[in-house]
């Protein structure tokens, strides 16, 4: 979300299962207050929506696919296909980010959720992931003390692959909440990673954990180069990290830029960085004047100071270095004013602590223009020029346009048309929202690309009856449920001849009044190569899902099947998703 303010969106950290069972109490205790989603539903009674009528529409349980149909040329795995493995340099790979999305846009965005819709819809994704036996309860306990707590998701085999850090945003605890389920999707169950989510500094679960106040990028990026080098040095399976990555969203992505900056200068004891890649998701960049602009915004400032206020009411029970300071009497009435006290607490808290500070210095330190040297770590800031949290105008489309960074050969934007705050999956879809985060990582891990870039082929010998000439294939799709034994594929056919505007509208057009479908089971032990397995929970059902309709492809002689009416067809995968 957008502000390093309050103790609000946390990401999720996630240990081993040995870590968990010796804390799972501690943690436990810890309040996990979903206030991301408690934000979005605030958005919507202030603009008038009527998010209950729309329940059966909005709680939705992702299957990793696009919104729709999607040409074979806009494919994402032709995006994928024209990255991995072609070794381009940081520069190359946001020319082709943005060729992609210049060419597809359209096409991607067609029937999908774009603006306050599009947020309500990503808030409303289902993914119970803590009943998901690969991902558990974390923490990390750093040298001075702090302790950060989060959300750990562990692939199933011990080989070494990078492992994504990604610092979230406002109004989340490491808890079940939108941005967590979104993103824990993209870069778990649809990419090759490990993954640690981090609750923000302004979460309440670190607030419990530390007592303290702490806001912003400054204290956050460097938090996030230190709990780096603990992941490599300390952790008790820092074997399986191949290289790491950085990523934050929101008011976690402005703990992202300066953790790029620090990054070239906090080296491990080798000389190398600790991070080989940095992702900021619709970032704060400058924090004062994003600040400025939410709580003067009519619809989302007012929902946004309410549930401001009732963080800090929250923050009483546990704070001890500045209690005095969130009284009902000082926290103000006026929201204009609530970014001037969010400066003067976050700065009387250092002060308290020991560390020297003002109001114009805390904000001075957290405007990522204030860094004055060239960041050189590979960053990339993605964002839309639609949000209504995290003004794009001050924030990303400042770097998009800075004389520095816009021919960067190291940071480049990202910067779209739809998305509003951090909900790609909503307007593009969750195949092409993945695919950007899975490709930047893996263009910076070259010790694990080559392996993963392997695809491997298997015959469909499941059955299936000859098409005619006047269908067409235009998608497939796997489902995997609990405990089942066999897994579902449906082959979605379009009818040229299916109705009357059929050949007028062709088969991209999202019509689905001429298109049928095709199921067969196939035995999961038939796939085991593949990486399938009997799912021991809903959540893992889920999770496989996802994973199969994004790293499995039905292909015809080398060409995609999609676009054809063969019957005659293999599949091909990459591995490593397991």
């Amino acid at each position: 979300m957008s502000l390093q303010i309050f103790s609000m969106f946390v990401g999720i950290g996630i240990a081993s299962s040995l870590t968990f069972s010796a804390q799972a109490q501690s943690l436990a205790d810890a309040p996990k207050v979903d206030l991301e989603t408690q934000f979005y539903q605030e958005l919507a009674k202030e603009a008038g929506q009527d998010v209950p009528t729309a329940k059966g529409i909005f709680e939705e349980v992702p299957d990793g696919l696009s919104t729709k149909e999607i040409t074979p040329s806009c494919d994402p795995r032709r995006f994928e296909d024209s990255i991995i493995g072609k070794k381009l340099s940081t520069a190359q790979y946001y020319n082709v980010a943005r060729a992609y999305f210049a060419k597809c846009s359209g096409e991607l965005t067609q029937k999908s959720w774009t603006g306050l819709l599009g947020l309500l819809k990503f808030s409303k994704f289902q993914y119970p992931f803590f009943s998901h036996p690969q991902v558990k309860e974390f923490m990390v306990k750093l040298p001075d003390g702090t302790r950060v707590p989060g959300v750990l998701a562990l692939k199933q085999d011990a080989r070494p692959r990078p492992l994504v850090i990604v610092k979230c945003g406002v109004f989340c605890s490491a808890s079940q909440s939108a941005s967590m389920k979104s993103y824990l999707m993209h870069l778990f169950d649809q990419s090759p990673f490990n993954v640690l989510l981090l609750a923000n500094q302004t979460g309440m679960d670190y607030i419990y954990y530390n007592k303290r106040v702490t806001l912003g990028g400054w204290s956050e990026g460097y938090e996030a180069i230190e709990v780096g080098k603990w992941m490599m040095e300390k952790w008790e399976h820092k074997d399986r990290i191949s290289s790491l990555h950085l990523m934050g969203i929101s008011l976690g992505g402005n703990a992202a830029v300066m953790g790029a900056a620090f990054n070239d200068k906090y080296l491990l004891p080798n000389g190398r960085k600790v991070y080989n890649s940095v992702t900021a998701i619709c970032p704060v960049i400058s924090l004062r004047p994003t600040l400025d602009h939410l709580y003067g915004t009519q619809v989302v400032g007012r929902a946004f100071a309410k549930m401001t206020k009732e963080h800090f009411k929250e923050a009483r029970n546990y704070v001890t270095d500045v209690p005095d300071l969130i009284t009902d009497n000082h926290i103000p009435s006026n929201r204009k004013d609530m970014a001037d006290y969010i400066g003067s607490l976050a700065s009387t808290s250092l002060q308290r602590r020991g560390i020297a500070s003002t109001t114009p210095a805390f904000f001075k330190s957290n405007n990522f223009w204030n860094w004055k040297e060239e960041v050189k770590t590979p960053l990339m800031v993605w964002a839309s020029k639609d949000d209504s949290v995290v003004n794009n105008r001050v924030n990303a489309e400042v770097m998009e346009h800075d004389d520095l960074y816009e021919k960067s050969a190291n940071v480049g934007v990202l910067n779209l048309k739809y998305g509003n705050h951090c909900g790609f999956s909503s307007s593009y879809g969750a195949q092409a929202s993945a695919a950007v985060l899975r490709t930047f990582v893996l263009t910076h891990s070259p010790e694990f690309v080559d392996t993963y870039n392997t695809k491997q082929e298997m015959p469909w010998t499941f059955g299936f009856k000859k098409l005619g000439s006047q269908y067409e294939h235009i998608g497939q799709s796997w489902h995997f449920y609990s405990n089942s034994n066999q897994t579902k594929v449906v082959f979605r056919l379009f009818n040229w001849n299916g109705g009357r505007d059929c050949a007028d509208k062709g088969p991209w057009s999202g019509s689905g009044l001429c298109t049928s479908t095709r199921e067969y089971w196939v035995p999961i032990s038939s796939l085991s190569k593949m990486g399938a397995r009997v799912p021991r929970t809903d959540a893992e059902a889920q999770a496989l899902t996802r994973e199969f309709n994004t790293k499995v492809e039905f292909r015809i002689k080398g060409h995609p099947l999609n676009g054809t009416y063969s019957s005659d067809f293999y599949m091909t995968w990459r591995s490593h998703f397991e």
